[in-house]
């Protein structure tokens, strides 16, 4: 008898249903899937039990409020979301997993209801639906921007949760030329991948287990910041150090130098509002240093020197190109001399001044003179600072003592189902649904998935209908010759120098198999994009660079999400962390971040293949044991090789069989080993056809 259960409420199905299930743990044909079990369409009838399990949806004028937290049955039944179920056959389960309602037919008065149920793999990815990184909660790791959480962190790099400051050169942050020294802007907060994937897996109500996860190889892995300038939310969306000297005989723009905010400049002198937020705060200018007051040239040995006279300088705001704003209240300058004024200090302060700016708008500072009488001008030179502020927050670029929310550090706009699907691909997981713990997922690489005791063994040659006819399929009829699994192409300087010189994608690998009956090709690309490893002359620190550059010119720029391996690297050379020109610290290791488990002596890689080029000396290790070699070249040397085979056949399998289905046991046929890879279409009672890999390689 079959019996199928929603939220673990009985629904009432029709007599002699025959409901047929496929299950798949993989899809040789295509690298790039993971599959999950599921069934064909199931038509359920319209009872009183099922109208009321089902919410009465078949009413057209239906509505209800529904809520996430509760069961998804009855009042709260929301077909919308996915409801839990599962299916027993005489009192033992064949299959668990979620319920979607797909249709409802109402003729007259008969109604019926189509649907289908879905592995807890499908339930899963249909739970994260759009749902983003940015969803996520990391408010927990959430910290002062500051040398000391920026050096501390370089000691949890094998933590696999937390925070770690990488040394990322993403362009004109280093000190001068030679990437000795840094300023402090060369380190972003990233969060670890398998923090990620923990509340990824959870957020969508799911538990899991992996020994794969809980390897310092996989908890070292972080997605760093990805932003042009590490930004953070605050009210402060400006600062600038103003340094110039000028010329009152004209308007003179002021030069703001080590600006930090939501602005882009090409001279320093007029800036372009870049956030996409409104601006709607204040501007606090202070200015100060020297002026002198002199009379204006005149032709050599023509009448007597210039009189005094009076003359005032002070300082403005441009918006747009127009006068925004100026005090004449605060000024410098007054009566001259005959002599003239040399060398005289002044100090203003303009204190809260509204201003509005939209993206785009544009500002400037500018020196101005007014009141000039009998050909007088200043001279002199400007000290001090601009900041702009706002009452409500504003995605800022960060500086040391700003507190960083890390959920604004985020990648955005990655979906979550994504992010997990690239994990799954970069190393090969299996992902399997656990059969006594619902929304349980065991997740472990292919090469590690299977259970090599020869006691686990299964026996099924007596299962096997002979009078059926038996297909055997070279895998070569069944597959691609070339394999190319690569990292999303971006367009930094070295990944795009790369690819220009080599026409393939950092670390990206393509697998010729050599079969000869074989012509198409099977790509599998992840989200993120390779990070190429960079080193310079005279220097023992190597470290990912990330930038635009021309003309020797280097740029910050926003780029794909990466993904690295962390580590802190010790004994290096004495090196120092900057602000602007103050001094943070000064130490001997740093927080290192690459490809590269160790770019002194690697012994793991996460690009898929070797690079035809290194951009840094390789002192020594090994650059073999890479993701392709690692985790994707067994499964291909078994499917390519000789004597590998695909069979198809028919096969007597009864619900025990399918209850203690287990995609990670051999399967003896004939004297033969062989990998489960389909069961197609089970249904009780009835011959199923099974798709079987033969094992080469155990």
């Amino acid at each position: 008898m079959t019996q199928i259960f929603i939220e673990n409420n009985e629904l009432d199905i029709t007599e002699g249903l025959s409901n047929q299930i496929t299950y798949a743990i993989d899809d040789l044909n295509n690298l790039d899937s993971k599959s999950t079990s599921f069934s064909k369409t199931i038509v359920l009838p319209g009872t009183a039990r099922n109208n009321q399990l089902l919410g009465n949806i078949f009413e057209f004028a239906n509505s209800n409020f529904s809520s996430d937290s509760t069961p998804n049955v009855f009042y709260n039944f929301n077909a919308s979301r996915s409801a839990k179920a599962r299916i027993e056959i005489d009192g033992v389960q064949t299959m668990k997993g979620v319920l979607r309602l797909l249709q409802i037919i109402v003729d007259g008065q008969h109604i019926e209801y189509e649907v289908a149920i879905f592995g807890e793999l499908g339930g899963f990815f249909t739970s994260l639906g759009a749902k983003k990184l940015t969803d996520l909660d990391f408010s927990i790791h959430n910290h002062t921007y500051n040398i000391s959480n920026i050096v501390d962190s370089w000691d949890f790099a094998n933590l696999g949760e937390r925070y770690y400051y990488a040394l990322i050169d993403y362009g004109a942050c280093s000190v001068g030329t030679t990437k000795h020294n840094f300023y402090y802007r060369a380190f972003r907060p990233a969060l670890f991948v398998r923090e990620y994937i923990d509340k990824i897996i959870t957020g969508a109500g799911y538990t899991w287990e992996s020994d794969f996860f809980n390897t310092n190889f996989f908890k070292r892995l972080i997605v760093p910041n990805n932003q042009a300038k590490f930004s953070v939310n605050k009210n402060q969306v400006l600062t600038a150090q103003v340094q110039d000297s000028f010329n009152l005989s004209s308007v003179n723009d002021i030069i703001l130098q080590n600006f930090i905010g939501t602005f882009s400049t090409g001279d320093d002198q007029t800036f372009t509002y870049t956030s996409g937020t409104n601006f709607d705060g204040v501007v606090n200018l202070n200015v100060n240093g020297f002026y002198s007051i002199n009379p204006k040239p005149k032709p050599s040995g023509i009448g007597p020197a210039v009189p005094s006279g009076q003359v005032f300088g002070t300082f403005a705001i441009y918006k747009n190109g127009s006068l925004f704003y100026v005090d004449t209240t605060n000024r410098f300058g007054g009566n001259d001399a005959p002599s003239g004024i040399t060398n005289q200090p002044y100090s203003l302060t303009f204190a809260n001044i509204p201003l509005t700016l939209t993206t785009g708008d544009t500002f400037k500072i500018v020196a101005l003179q007014f009141d000039a009488t009998n050909g007088k001008y200043i001279t002199g030179n400007v000290n001090g600072s601009i900041i702009l502020t706002t009452q409500n927050p504003i995605l800022s670029p960060a500086v040391l003592g700003d507190e960083v929310t890390m959920n604004a550090t985020i990648p955005a706009n990655i979906l979550q189902k994504d992010f997990f699907a690239s994990i799954l691909k970069m190393f090969y997981l299996m992902v399997t649904e656990d059969k006594y713990t619902d929304r349980h997922l065991k997740i472990e690489p292919w090469v590690d998935f299977y259970d090599l005791n020869p006691t686990s063994y299964l026996d099924w040659s007596s299962k096997v209908d002979r009078s059926q006819p038996i297909k055997i399929k070279p895998m070569s009829e069944v597959t691609a010759r070339y394999y190319s699994v690569k990292y999303k192409s971006d367009s930094d300087y070295f990944n795009d120098a790369y690819k220009k010189k080599y026409n393939e994608g950092y670390g990206d690998r393509i697998y010729d198999n050599m079969l000869e009956f074989a012509k198409d090709s099977d790509t599998t690309e992840v989200i993120f994009s390779a990070t190429p490893l960079t080193g310079y002359a005279g220097e023992d620190k190597v470290f990912s660079g990330i930038m635009k550059k021309s003309n020797n010119v280097e740029e910050q720029v926003e780029h794909n999400i990466r993904i690295l391996q962390a580590k802190k690297i010790e004994g290096v050379s004495s090196w120092s962390i900057y602000d602007s020109t103050t001094l943070l610290t000064t130490i001997t290791d740093y927080g290192y971040a690459g490809h590269l488990d160790d770019p002194d002596a690697p012994n793991a890689d996460i690009n898929f293949g070797v690079p035809k080029e290194l951009y840094f000396e390789l002192v020594s290790g090994a650059l073999s044991n890479n993701l392709f070699n690692a985790y994707y070249s067994p499964y291909m040397a078994e499917i390519t090789d000789k004597d590998s085979r695909l069979v198809t056949c028919k096969m007597y399998l009864n619900s025990t069989d399918i209850y203690n289905l287990d995609f990670g046991k051999f399967i003896w046929i004939d004297g033969v080993l062989y990998r489960i890879s389909k069961i197609k279409d089970y249904t009780e009672g009835e011959l199923t056809e099974v798709d079987l890999l033969r094992v080469i390689y155990n």
